[in-house]
């Protein structure tokens, strides 16, 4: 969990070295699409920045409003 109704998922691509954080927003509705679509969400660099303060991961993903 990070923060109030926010789960981040660490997941590698086989393309690419190092890890992903996703953070993915908990509601309701069971967030089958999104992580349906995660593997093609981590590839988009709109979603994209450096990971600064979190030691588990390379890159962060921010798709908690997708």
């Amino acid at each position: 969990m990070h923060g109030e109704g926010l789960l981040r998922l660490y997941v590698q691509r086989p393309d690419r070295l190092g890890i992903i954080g996703a953070d993915i927003r908990l509601t309701e509705t069971p967030p089958t699409a999104l992580i349906a679509s995660l593997p093609s969400l981590v590839r988009e660099e709109q979603y994209q920045r450096p990971s600064q303060a979190d030691p588990h991961c390379d890159l962060l993903v921010d798709v908690t409003n997708w």
